[in-house]
């Protein structure tokens, strides 16, 4: 009790404000929708490490706000207790664990590019841009670090439910939302603590100024774009199996679900139909009853039939998308290239011998799928949370995205929510339609701008129909790679610079 009363008198206001806006904005974006809200929230942690007065208080701050931020977005993880067949204490405890482990790596990852502003800080209202492009560094690097990397959460996240703030991600990419949101929060902070309250009241004006017309603009050009596109209807299906429960199910029990619920739907006369990751759960082959059911599914649709199952090459097993015509041709399948860990792949399997799915880099089978109805751009699941691989997807003539996915593992937690998010800034970053199919939810059509056509939230079984567009037009994101990465590598080579001159002084 003394350790503690000890702890508690050391946390003065100021860190525990850090801390308390930490779990504030965790919760903007995974379980609450307040975007303009969401604006002004990183206020706090932008001005206290503007404004710190020693490089221990600076990383004090950094952990205050970051240490909650990332554990209550990561506590998702504790639900999955259910689906490990050990004692339940047990369980809870090394999932525990592990949301820690993973909590201080996205941290330390974190840190990593934000720590030089202590080399780059001059005391000038640029530093909210320095400090927040750093930040939008450590958001790339956790995607990009290799073995360990896990882009979940993001600034970002907090303001999909807001398209008009979306459309600067057609540019460089999510990050410059990120940045914009970041300097927003740092510029509304200096301009209610400092002296010099005029200058960044401009500053912050001149860029919500910037920020909406462009996103007037983005989405008027958008509307344009798609009144020239050819126009399609498309159908997304959802069963309502959970988690453990869909392993007990038969492929064939699955696959003729599926054909109920769009017979159900009365769904006779669409162009593109699209069933979640591993809709039927088993090795493709054109001669099983499973698979040829889902051919007649696209002959009495008439439509292009997008299916998730697994796929064998050799000695290699995948996690595959592939596409049946109304014809009875079958595209050549796209093979996941990101699998979760434990859940889809055991890492270093090869060590002991253990069976698991394979990553695919083959870009044969990474590609969008050739169909006779055009170009269909495809990821799986986790592959969603990673901007790139979507953006590839685009880049080599994808018309339009699909993103299958099984989300039943995530329960009833905010998680399922989380990773809806990522499909919205993935269709606003491409400027594409995007169709997601989720095994019981979140299924949804969603625009190019990132609005939100149609959504189907509850776990139960159904179908979304919805007229989209078959898009050709590149965005400068899709079609340059992530521009955005350039700002932080030099703000990087200015701070290492600036730490071997001091060194020498």
């Amino acid at each position: 009790m003394d350790t503690i009363r000890k702890i508690v008198i050391k946390l003065n206001n100021k860190y525990l404000l850090l801390s308390l806006t930490g779990l504030w904005c965790a919760l903007l974006q995974s379980t609450f929708e307040l975007p303009l809200v969401a604006l002004f929230s990183f206020a706090p942690i932008m001005y206290a490490l503007c404004r710190y007065r020693s490089r221990r208080g600076f990383v004090k701050s950094f952990a205050c706000f970051f240490v909650p931020y990332y554990f209550y977005q990561l506590a998702f993880l504790l639900t999955l207790h259910r689906q490990i067949n050990m004692n339940r204490a047990l369980s809870l405890l090394l999932l525990l664990a592990a949301v820690a482990a993973l909590t201080v790596w996205e941290c330390l990852v974190m840190l990593a590019p934000v720590c030089l502003f202590t080399y780059l800080r001059r005391d000038k209202l640029y530093d909210v841009v320095t400090l927040a492009l750093l930040v939008a560094g450590g958001e790339w690097l956790q995607e990009n670090i290799p073995l360990l990397s896990f882009p979940w959460s993001a600034v970002w996240l907090s303001v999909t439910s807001k398209p008009l703030l979306l459309q600067p991600a057609n540019l460089i990419g999510c990050r410059a939302v990120t940045v914009l949101v970041l300097c927003v929060s740092g510029l509304a902070a200096l301009a209610f603590k400092c002296k010099k309250r005029l200058p960044a009241l401009v500053s912050l004006a001149a860029v919500l100024a910037a920020w909406v017309g462009y996103g007037y603009f983005s989405m008027s050009r958008f509307e344009r774009i798609c009144e020239s596109s050819p126009q399609i209807t498309a159908a997304v299906a959802q069963d309502e199996v959970e988690g453990s429960k869909k392993q007990s199910c038969s492929a064939w029990d699955c696959a003729r679900s599926y054909k109920r619920i769009i017979t159900a739907a009365e769904i006779t006369s669409a162009d593109i139909v699209v069933l979640p990751e591993t809709a039927v759960p088993m090795g493709y082959d054109e001669n099983a009853d499973e698979f040829r059911l889902v051919s007649s599914l696209a002959r009495g649709c008439g439509a292009t039939v997008i299916n998730g199952c697994f796929y064998r090459r050799g000695d290699d097993e995948y996690n595959a998308l592939y596409a049946v015509d109304s014809s009875g041709n079958v595209s050549e399948p796209y093979f996941k290239q990101v699998l979760v860990p434990f859940g889809e792949k055991i890492p270093l399997a090869f060590l002991f011998g253990a069976s698991t799915l394979c990553e695919c880099s083959d870009e044969t089978n990474t590609r969008p799928l050739d169909t006779a109805l055009g170009s269909i751009g495809c990821v799986i699941c986790i592959e969603s949370v990673y901007p790139e691989i979507v953006r590839k997807q685009a880049a080599q003539g994808a018309q339009i995205l699909c993103v299958c996915s099984n989300d039943s593992w995530f329960g009833g937690s905010y998680a399922r929510s989380m990773h809806f998010r990522h499909s919205i800034m993935r269709a606003a970053e491409n400027g594409r339609y995007l169709l997601r199919s989720g095994n019981c939810g979140i299924s949804a059509i969603i625009k190019p701008t990132g609005e939100v056509q149609s959504v189907r939230i509850q776990t139960s079984k159904g179908v979304l129909t919805g007229q989209v567009h078959l898009i050709d037009n590149q965005t400068l994101y899709s079609a340059f790679k992530d521009l955005f990465t350039v700002l932080p590598a030099l703000l990087t080579a200015l701070a290492v610079m600036r730490m071997y001159t001091s060194k020498k002084r």
